[in-house]
């Protein structure tokens, strides 16, 4: 694999990470390339809240940043951008803005 300069990883939840892209995210930061992700949305409105529960709608937030939190270091990401969307409402975000921020960080990183 040849070393990239950045990588930079876009998605909507936390776990989407850890689920679909873990494995390519390990394989570049284990060869020292940084990783920056911006995650848009603490993922508040999951619906499975364990069984028995663990969390309730006002619980859940945290402890869905602090498992990004931890996931993320185990993984080699570097930069892990918080973006503060609200979850389930992505699709009403002005499209432009989402795009400019979007295009900043690229920029940046």
């Amino acid at each position: 694999m040849e070393k990239e300069r950045h990588v930079l990883v876009i998605l909507p939840h936390p776990d989407d990470e850890a689920f679909g892209a873990s494995g390519t995210i390990s394989l570049h930061s284990g060869k020292g390339t940084p990783v920056t992700y911006a995650c848009c949305t603490l993922g508040e409105m999951g619906r499975n809240m364990g069984n028995p529960p663990v969390a309730n709608r006002e619980t859940l937030p945290l402890i869905r940043k602090n498992e990004l939190i931890n996931a993320t270091k185990a993984i080699g990401i570097t930069d892990l951008r918080m973006l503060g969307l609200r979850d389930k409402t992505l699709e009403f975000e002005d499209i432009d803005e989402l795009a400019d921020r979007f295009r900043a960080i690229i920029e940046e990183v």
